[in-house]
């Protein structure tokens, strides 16, 4: 089984499409562990009225009384290590309240698993942005003296027994502007090298929002962008 941890903060616009998505699987062998980072937004009567009228689903919802830090990597972080303790599937399923997993994803992925045996598996994605579907142009690959390149948050599926270890292994003390996808994709890379499997099949789809918290990082003429460049750079040398 595979168990699909979905955070949420103020996502009320987006989270019924990305629970649909998980209830319109092939595989209907799953559960959804949903942690609500303390939400302000409608978001929390949404997850409710579908847990009511899904009642098929495993589903464990899990709300915070209050927003751990004001910094969202290090919240997102600690809502996915809370939630790693509710699941009982062997892998789990990263999924970002506003993305969307195509209906084969588990299928395809259950499948790569038993014929493969890998315990990371990375696989592409559509970018929905401006309500528009564009095809993503950068694929896994990992880089020597670089950072490798890595899909969104929502494109990760990996062992529980290894994500587990790794998340012993990974410091979250510092560096703010380093998210969680990347701290894994980093340390995998190097420790786990040959555990990793790749998918071009665009099983989820990553939105982009225009507005969104991770936005003052990609404006090369934003002094977040060079922050973020620079913690990336020593973070990568000090996994």
């Amino acid at each position: 089984m595979i168990s699909i941890i979905i955070t949420n903060f103020n996502k009320a616009y987006f989270v019924k499409k990305t629970l649909e998505s998980c209830r319109n699987q092939l595989d209907k062998n799953y559960e959804i562990i949903f942690f609500d980072d303390y939400s302000t937004d409608n978001s929390l009567k949404i997850v409710k009225n579908f847990i009511k009228q899904n009642k098929q689903i495993k589903f464990k919802l899990i709300k915070r009384k209050g927003r751990k830090n004001l910094n969202n990597s290090y919240n997102q972080m600690s809502a996915i290590i809370c939630s790693i303790k509710y699941t009982s599937g062997e892998y789990i399923s990263l999924l970002d309240a506003d993305d969307i997993f195509s209906k084969t994803k588990l299928k395809i992925l259950n499948k790569k698993i038993k014929k493969t045996k890998k315990k990371v598996i990375y696989n592409s994605y559509f970018i929905l942005k401006n309500k528009k579907y564009l095809s993503n142009n950068r694929h896994f690959y990992i880089r020597r003296f670089l950072w490798p390149i890595f899909p969104p948050t929502s494109c990760l599926t990996i062992e529980k027994k290894l994500f587990e270890k790794v998340i012993k292994k990974i410091s979250f003390k510092k560096f703010p502007s380093c998210w969680l996808d990347f701290r894994l994709a980093i340390y995998l890379s190097k420790y786990h090298k040959s555990e990793i499997l790749y998918l071009k099949e665009n099983l989820t789809t990553y939105r982009k929002n225009e507005v969104g918290n991770d936005n003052i990082y990609t404006n090369i003429f934003s002094l977040y962008y060079w922050i973020r460049k620079f913690e990336a750079v020593v973070l990568n040398l000090r996994i």
